[in-house]
């Protein structure tokens, strides 16, 4: 199995947790020119941009470490835009990381992983 397929397996497992804990997904693989989101839902009244990063192994570090100020930046604009196209001005706005152990069948959620400034 390949890097992407593993990713695809590690975002439909995150999908299959959101919707498990009781939220309302809106939006899988959001993509603007900028950039992309993996997964945005709606957790009560709170808007949540979640970043999926899935690996096989822990050898090389967690994942939520690949997700760089770079990586942030670029989903907070995403993020930004989505809230103005679709709207979403009136709502609490969260981001999210999942961090996706394969071969260990495990999934970490890091609620406010970070903050836009």
């Amino acid at each position: 199995m390949n890097n992407k397929e593993i990713g695809k397996i590690g975002e439909d497992s995150v999908a299959y947790y959101i919707d498990k804990i009781g939220c309302n997904i809106l939006e899988r693989n959001y993509r603007i020119e900028s950039g992309e989101i993996d997964i945005i839902f709606l957790e009560e009244n709170c808007l949540v941009f979640g970043e999926v990063k899935t690996r096989q192994t822990r050898a090389y570090g967690r994942p939520c470490e690949a997700v760089n100020e770079r990586k942030r930046n670029k989903i907070i604009s995403v993020a930004k835009h989505y809230v103005i196209s679709e709207n979403k001005f009136n709502m609490d706005i969260r981001f999210d990381v999942f961090e996706v152990y394969f071969k260990e069948r495990k999934i970490h959620h890091i609620r406010n992983a970070y903050y836009a400034t």
